[in-house]
């Protein structure tokens, strides 16, 4: 069941439910709160990319009437880091489980986010609160189980980001899994998510779905069609401007040009790190320990610091930034925000957009209403509205080559269908997505899944209620022999109506409901034959399963 929270509609009883606070049908301001028989356990408090004030934050207020035990971060982005303070502000003792690089990278983006909003003149803490909240942070390793809070808890590897975190829950004889922002693909920054090597069942699966509705292109191959763009850019006196997330993607970018500048593919032309991304780079090279071993190997190797070493330049202040905007000499600029919502990345965009023989390219999610999401939409010539610098928005022409490459961090649908089914879930929640990617996702899933795509502030029953919505027809093998033949002579009549181009299906009169049982049908026709006939709805009585062969076609039921 699924209701209001704060409606008296058993939120009380419920002991194993999902209260989504934001981050549900969006992308941003993620924050969960599981309420458990023993407690309840807040995962996440992030704020909105391109908002401000009140607007930017979860429903917060909701944890009044559930207030939680402790709270588990699962990494350091923005969107899932930087309501923290908030959080500490209405619970100042509790405590919150991350690993060490994500605290240690927590530091840095909340910093950013008390400057940012400081001077957008909406500040969402204080330096003394975010001084606070660093104290509650509790660094523990992948794989320990947690179980100080009466429910357990353990952290396993999401890929994604440096210490990010999937959560498996347990709680009264029950277990959930909290995939968290997840990639089950290795970059040279971040080994790929580590999922059980057998099928490990629980009791509701909690995933992303940021790319719900898409089967991203093979990374290899953007990879090496991302380095020849770049290259075709700098071999005709152009220059480069990669919007980038400041945290994790900022980094791979730059061992992606590093590598190809070593080896030939590229020719070499400063790469200049600019924004949050310079502090990042910097902590990266700081924790190098907790890196991938490939990096520590080169490292050792080379004698000299991965990200810090050849051309890398870290752009100290505005007047060098100028300097490098009016350069005519062909560069890199790898600059924060990656959605052009703020930063240093729409000061170049603004100077460098204008000129066709410039390049922009996007490697990253990009939100629904941000300038970068715009851009892409563009015919070139078109304008698209930037951050100014003074609070405003300046209208931008963009003659300049704009491209779309998928660097994602975030798994794709095959991937994640892939994760949900390791851990062969009674029920699945669909959150951290728009409406399109979430829904396509839901329709790939509910055939073996009871899946629910939960609002913000609605509480959602985490047991899956026995009713399947959407299964494929099946059923024991003897079970179908004996239905078979009990249908044997019940001919089933198909046929294809050329001018209203439909299949239409006739049944015999005379059926007792254990062939079909009462419900809405949809029908897969394949090269031409009927291959499958999928439930959408159906009552508790409905058989599921059957075979039947007429005449006319072979009729197999999934």
């Amino acid at each position: 069941m699924a209701c209001k929270a704060g409606t008296i509609c058993h939120t009380e009883a419920m002991s194993f439910a999902f209260l989504g606070l934001g981050g549900t049908d969006e992308v941003g301001a993620s924050s969960y709160l599981y309420l458990l028989k023993e407690g309840n356990l807040l995962i996440d408090a992030g704020l909105r990319p391109g908002a401000v004030g009140e607007a930017a934050l979860p429903q917060l207020d909701l944890l009044t009437a559930h207030p939680p035990a402790c709270m588990v971060l699962t990494h350091a982005h923005l969107d899932h880091v930087a309501g923290l303070p908030v959080v500490i502000r209405r619970f100042p003792k509790l405590r919150i489980y991350c690993t060490e690089a994500t605290a240690r990278l927590a530091l840095l983006v909340l910093a950013d986010t008390l400057k940012v909003s400081t001077e957008q003149g909406y500040p969402m803490f204080s330096a003394t609160e975010m001084k606070r909240t660093l104290e509650r942070l509790s660094p523990i390793p992948y794989f320990q189980r947690i179980t100080d809070h009466g429910f357990a808890f353990t952290l396993f590897p999401s890929g994604h980001l440096l210490g990010a975190a999937s959560v498996l829950i347990e709680s009264g004889g029950r277990t959930i899994f909290h995939t968290g922002d997840v990639s089950n693909v290795e970059t040279p920054v971040v080994t790929a998510a580590w999922l059980p090597k057998v099928v490990q069942q629980v009791d509701a699966v909690v995933s992303e779905s940021t790319y719900g509705d898409t089967l991203l292109p093979a990374r290899k191959e953007q990879v090496r069609t991302f380095v020849q763009a770049i290259g075709e850019t700098l071999k005709a006196g152009g220059r480069v401007l990669i919007p980038s997330f400041a945290l994790g993607r900022a980094q791979e970018i730059t061992q992606i040009l590093q590598t190809a500048m070593a080896s030939g593919l590229l020719p070499s032309a400063p790469i200049h790190l600019d924004g949050l991304a310079r502090q990042m780079t910097e902590t990266y090279q700081e924790m190098l320990p907790l890196l991938p071993q490939a990096l520590q190997n080169r490292q050792k190797t080379s004698g000299q610091a991965v990200f810090l070493s050849g051309t890398v330049n870290l752009v100290k202040d505005a007047r060098e930034r100028e300097r490098i905007i009016h350069t005519e000499r062909p560069a890199v600029v790898i600059a924060s925000s990656g959605m052009l919502h703020a930063g240093a990345s729409p000061q170049y965009a603004r100077a460098w957009l204008p000129q066709s023989d410039n390049a922009l390219f996007v490697v990253g999610y990009q939100d629904a209403e941000s300038p970068g999401r715009r851009l892409l939409e563009l015919q070139q010539g078109g304008e698209v509205l930037l951050p100014d610098g003074k609070g405003g928005r300046e209208a931008v022409s963009a003659y300049s080559r704009v491209e779309r490459f998928y660097l994602s961090a975030h798994a794709d649908r095959g991937g994640l269908l892939g994760m949900i089914a390791r851990y062969s879930p009674g029920k699945v929640l669909l959150t951290h997505g728009e409406l399109g990617p979430r829904s396509n996702m839901a329709g790939y899933l509910n055939s073996k899944y009871e899946v629910s795509l939960p609002k913000a502030g609605e509480v959602v029953e985490l047991q899956d209620s026995g009713r399947r919505r959407g299964s494929f027809i099946n059923t024991s093998p003897k079970k179908l022999e004996a239905l078979k033949e009990k249908h044997a002579r019940a001919a089933v009549q198909v046929r294809y109506d050329a001018e209203n181009h439909e299949v239409r299906i006739s049944l015999p009169e005379k059926l007792d409901g254990s062939l079909f049982g009462e419900g809405e049908y949809t029908l897969e026709v394949l090269r031409g034959k009927l291959s499958r006939i999928k439930l959408n709805q159906r009552d508790e009585e409905a058989l599921a399963g059957a075979a039947v062969k007429s005449e006319d076609e072979s009729v197999e039921l999934e």
